[in-house]
């Protein structure tokens, strides 16, 4: 059951379609209306599950939102250890979707031990899975798998062995989300997770904070089985500029969207030589943070032959922590492929008072709705450019380094974040 506290006997049915049919909001929305006849406390349940719902398709800046966010938090204050309940002994940190408990963390063993319960108790459809141990072959066989649409092993240094077990499992075949950082997964774990049959319905893998090189990225560059990711993470691997260019390039990986490249050793000499890169501007988000690209580093990027495409979609650009100074702001301002460029992070960049005038006065840029600069020497005489009732004038938001002014932050406040 769902609670510990009682409920008429009548509510089963309607949990049994709920398990049945997860990702179906009618069912919710039945049994919504079902608690709502029944008086409180249930009425607060039903309200919970409308709110829910309703945040679940709600776009971010849809204006109702903050007012469902707060009425969501006085439901979960005054109920949230009561609708836990029936999950006590079964898991921990359980997280509310749609109403009810569909992430967990369970440890390996009481998944063996307990899973029959545990899908019992609510429509689960995420684990996060601690402490495997030596249980991971026995929990990949268990067929409760096949009632998940998302699995996180987290920092549990599996290697070789957790990629290969992942792959053998039939019982994962209807995953949409796999996370497996900080696992020390080595290139031939790659090319198990690359080749298995059972995860061709995956849209989001990260497989950040692991030991990939140029090997790994090419084996899942080139795989089949995975042709259907929207989101790949791959952060704090050392691809080098080889691996990055397997994925600008992949003719397999066609509906990313979102691309985790940061700390990956890109910047390196060998990336001048290497046109095909600029083929990462055909992913709409993308994340190149921590990569010592410096300008020439940035501009092999932005300016290659790849960047003239039509193809090109990039919509979110994190370029942080890169020594890119004035120069590379001007490469950045030059660069045609960037006209529809939303968001722009340049935290901890290197850029000075010098280099504000070429964001301000760049034709490439002034889509922005986001621009970061934080951690930057920039001063209230760099930011005057923007002052300019020409400049930005899409602009929403725009994080400020520390050394601003009390004054200047004002003015551009008044400027920009009074439009959000």
């Amino acid at each position: 059951m769902f609670y510990t506290f009682r409920m008429p006997n009548d509510a089963e049915p309607f949990l049994q379609r709920i398990r049945a049919f997860p990702d179906d909001d009618s069912h919710r929305l039945i049994f919504a209306d079902w608690l709502e006849e029944q008086g409180a406390p249930e009425r607060d349940r039903a309200a919970f599950i409308r709110v829910q719902i309703a945040l679940a398709s709600m776009r971010p800046d849809d204006r109702r939102r903050l007012r469902l966010q707060a009425l969501e938090r006085e439901l979960l204050e005054v109920h949230h250890e009561r609708w836990r309940a029936g999950l006590a002994g079964l898991a921990d940190g359980p997280e509310f979707r749609r109403g009810f408990v569909e992430e967990v963390n369970v440890s390996a063993r009481q998944f063996l031990e307990h899973a029959d319960a545990l899908f019992a108790a609510g429509p689960i459809r995420h684990v996060h899975l601690l402490d495997i141990g030596n249980h991971l072959d026995a929990v990949m066989e268990s067929p409760f798998l096949g009632r998940l649409s998302a699995l996180t092993v987290f920092a549990q240094h599996a290697g070789e062995s957790l990629g290969r077990a992942i792959s053998r499992s039939p019982h994962l075949s209807g995953l949409r989300q796999l996370h497996l950082s900080r696992n020390r997964l080595t290139d031939s774990a790659a090319e198990h997770l690359a080749s298995s049959p059972y995860l061709n319905n995956l849209e989001e893998l990260d497989l950040s904070e692991n030991d990939l090189t140029e090997t790994g990225a090419r084996a899942i560059a080139s795989s089949s089985n995975l042709s259907g990711l929207r989101r790949l993470e791959l952060r704090h691997n050392p691809l080098g500029p080889g691996g990055a260019e397997a994925i600008a390039i992949s003719e397999r990986l066609e509906s990313l969207e979102r691309l985790g490249l940061g700390n990956t050793e890109i910047g390196v000499p060998r990336l001048h030589v290497l046109p095909a890169i600029s083929g990462l501007l055909r992913i709409a988000s993308l994340d190149l943070t921590g990569n010592r690209l410096g300008p020439n580093g940035l501009r092999a990027i932005l300016n290659g032959p790849a960047s003239e495409r039509a193809s090109v979609r990039i919509r979110e650009l994190d370029l942080s922590h890169n020594e890119l100074g004035e120069s590379g702001t001007r490469v950045l301002a030059g660069c045609s492929a960037l006209t529809d460029l939303r968001s722009l992070r340049l935290a901890a960049c290197g850029l000075s008072d010098a280099a504000m005038p070429w964001l301000a006065d760049s034709q490439f840029l002034q889509q922005l709705t986001l621009l970061d600069l934080a951690s930057n020497p920039i001063s209230d005489s760099g930011f005057r450019c923007f002052e300019r009732p020409a400049v930005f004038r899409a602009l929403r938001r725009l994080i400020y380094p520390l050394g601003i002014s009390v004054f200047s932050k004002s003015r551009l406040d008044e400027r920009f974040h009074r439009r959000r």
